[in-house]
């Protein structure tokens, strides 16, 4: 089936009322947040049609990504995440080839890797106590701080 022209934000535009009834408000937060670099990016590199998106320059695009954002391991994972539902969803409007989706690259993240080790300071936790204690008594959160 050839292929339709479209202008990545359109694209952009059009997956996100798509995906409206099924995502969460955050979800779609972070969808169109993450999806408006990669706008930025097609706009900085002359891509005014979808059609034009091959491998490689996903690929350019992924690199440009972890470079402008400074961008951790679980934070490039993510981006490209989005990236890659965002494809596939386009193959299914004519937008893109339907395979595209399968050369986005996503890192793989070691054991570990997707969260942090921090410690809470036992004044911000007594104050998270007090609180809970006050307005969400016997609620599954006080409970459950109270415990850790």
């Amino acid at each position: 089936m050839a292929l339709e022209p479209i202008r990545p934000d359109k694209a952009v535009e059009l997956y996100l009322e798509d995906r409206k009834s099924e995502l969460a408000k955050a979800t779609q937060y972070a969808h169109s947040s993450r999806l408006g670099h990669f706008i930025r990016w097609c706009d900085e590199q002359g891509i005014n049609n979808l059609n034009d998106l091959t491998g490689r320059t996903l690929h350019r695009y992924r690199l440009w990504r972890r470079a402008d954002g400074g961008l951790a391991p679980p934070s490039e994972k993510s981006q490209m995440d989005t990236l890659h539902v965002f494809i596939r969803w386009c193959g299914t409007i004519d937008a893109v080839p339907t395979d595209l989706w399968s050369k986005v690259v996503s890192p793989s993240l070691s054991d570990g890797e997707n969260s942090r080790d921090v410690m809470l300071d036992s004044e911000v936790a007594d104050g998270i106590l007090d609180y809970l204690s006050t307005y969400e008594y016997a609620s599954e959160r006080h409970v459950t701080f109270l415990l850790i």
